[in-house]
């Protein structure tokens, strides 16, 4: 379980590098928010082990 959540937390993490990207190639309307989604997406994703995960005992 522990392997799963590790993996899909790197994918998502890795999903928010072509968001922030795209920000600086979309329309002026679009780049904030494209922008903001992708720190939103890269803060999930640092805090989906801590939540699952917990401390270690």
């Amino acid at each position: 379980m522990n392997i799963f959540i590790v993996v899909v937390t790197s994918i998502i993490f890795l999903a928010s590098f072509p968001m922030f990207t795209f920000a600086f190639v979309v329309p002026d309307m679009w780049a904030p928010w494209l922008f903001a989604a992708g720190v939103l997406t890269a803060c999930l994703a640092f805090a989906i082990p801590l939540l699952f995960l917990g401390r270690r005992r």
